[in-house]
């Protein structure tokens, strides 16, 4: 690897030349060079899909460590480098999947774009906001494709949920939940050490890039995630894949300002900078509310719920892949809930469920006048009642005066209304099938359509979980101008 500062003539030669020369239209039989760079666990899916994808090849893989490079070129029989730089300069790739440490996401995509090439980033999309800016950036600039590799963004239940929440089905937007957590005895990312490293088979100085000086640690290197200058922790590895599909979900908004707590529960800050308890709360432009919880040390999870005043969507079937979605309309906007909804045509991805429920009749006549009043003030609301209401005092003035008439008259209507409140519909709507975030990533690259979770929603997320990280770092509310695009605190 290099860093921002490196000075190699050679290697900046070989960039510039590679974007010069990088005219190549991939035709419809072309297949398409990947190459991969940074070889630890989870590259290994993205190996296995590409070197078994026909439309698809990995041409060269790079690593700066020298055990891991070297069983990446046995295993694909690309080409092998020790420097990003001259994967870069490899007229043979023509996408690069970045698999590093966090805090060499942006630096190694930027230069991937300027030579010509599209990406394909691990999640987070980078280490801080002001390098996922960077980053699109210079997607704008060089037209390459980015994306921000989430297999939670290639499944096919958000579109769906999109559609609904567009159609304002859900009155206005409130608040919404997701979390991600796991359970383990040992520490998290307790990734296994190789005995063997050591500044002699690994690139220190490579790996450190932009972060700060520090004399060589396997512990370090083995386990990254645990330490704040290459990591946000549960934030960027984790929440990262579950505020995105809300983010998009709700309407690709830049979060506006962060609180977050947490801390160290279990596992002590010398043996894990980053938090094991996490939680942010996030508002956006639109006055919506989003919450995002997990813990490295208990696995039991809020359920994903987006909330509005009218309705709510409940995501059913697991954090991992929802395989459903359920429109749930709120009590007060159930009667005449079905056909709002088949006025939009949406009724017709799913189907329709009803549920039956015990609801006691108000006892209209029993109640105090203050208490009449409020009841038929709230009845009177709803435009179903208030045109049956209108209608009726036409033909029987005296319902519109307290008495006995007035009284019988809303019993009955409170009595009617109680047995459609009694059956609450949900629209049902089942996942549909879809490809994976790495062929979807390919037909980017083969079509120039963005990915499904592209630059510039990645850069949305990014500020999203990385104002949480800041708010926790400066026990401080933090805002995001969209104006100028900067942090500042509350």
């Amino acid at each position: 690897m290099g860093t921002y500062t490196r000075r190699d003539v050679g290697s900046r030669a070989a960039l510039a030349v590679a974007a010069a020369s990088y005219k190549r239209i991939l035709g419809a039989n072309g297949v398409i060079g990947i190459g991969v760079i940074g070889l630890g666990n989870i590259s290994r899916g993205h190996l296995s899909a590409f070197t078994a994808n026909a439309d698809s090849r990995v041409a060269a893989v790079c690593d700066i460590y020298a055990p891991r490079l070297d069983a990446g070129v046995t295993r694909t029989g690309a080409r092998g480098y020790r420097r990003y730089e001259d994967l870069l300069a490899d007229k043979d790739v023509d996408a690069v999947i970045i698999c590093t440490p966090d805090h060499w996401h942006a630096p190694m995509a930027i230069a991937a774009m300027q030579a010509g090439k599209d990406v394909d980033v691990e999640k987070p999309m980078s280490l801080t906001i002001d390098e996922a800016r960077r980053m699109v950036r210079t997607a704008r600039e060089t037209q390459r494709i980015l994306a921000v590799d989430s297999e939670h963004m290639a499944h096919g239940i958000w579109e769906p949920a999109r559609k609904l929440v567009g159609a304002g089905l859900l009155g206005k937007l409130l608040w919404s939940q997701t979390s991600r957590s796991r359970n383990t005895r040992e520490p998290p990312w307790n990734y296994p050490i190789d005995e063997g490293a050591s500044p002699d088979n690994l690139d220190w100085e490579a790996f450190l890039g932009s972060a700060p000086r520090i004399p060589f640690s396997k512990e370090r290197f083995f386990r990254w995630r645990r330490y704040r200058d290459y990591s946000g922790g549960i934030a960027t590895d984790l929440f990262y894949h579950h505020v995105t599909p809300l983010v998009h979900v709700l309407g690709r908004e830049f979060p506006v300002r962060a609180v977050s707590a947490g801390g160290h529960s279990v596992v002590p800050e010398s043996v894990m900078e980053v938090p094991d308890v996490f939680v942010i709360a996030l508002d956006f432009p639109s006055r919506h509310t989003l919450v995002c919880s997990g813990s490295l040390q208990n696995a039991v999870e809020l359920p994903i719920v987006v909330r509005g005043n009218e309705a709510n969507i409940h995501f059913e079937g697991g954090h991992l892949r929802p395989n459903r979605i359920r429109l749930v309309p709120e009590e007060p906007y159930i009667d005449g809930f079905k056909e709002r909804v088949a006025a939009t045509g949406l009724d017709a991805m799913g189907t329709w469920l009803e549920e039956r429920r015990s609801i006691r009749t108000t006892d209209f006549s029993a109640l105090p006048q203050r208490r009449k009043r409020r009841t038929v003030a709230t009845l009177l609301a709803e435009p179903r009642w208030r045109t049956r209401y209108q209608k009726d005092l036409e033909a029987r003035p005296e319902i519109g005066s307290a008495g006995a008439a007035r009284d019988a008259y809303f019993q009955q209507v409170l009595a009617v209304r109680s047995e459609r409140l009694a059956v609450r519909p949900s629209l049902l709507i089942e996942a549909p099938p879809t490809p994976s975030f790495r062929s979807l990533f390919l037909e980017s690259v083969r079509t120039r359509r963005p990915a499904p979770l592209d630059g510039e929603l990645g850069y949305r997320s990014q500020v999203a979980v990385s104002l949480g990280v800041e708010a926790h770092r400066r026990n401080k509310a933090m805002a995001f101008d969209l104006a100028t695009e900067q942090v500042r605190e509350l």
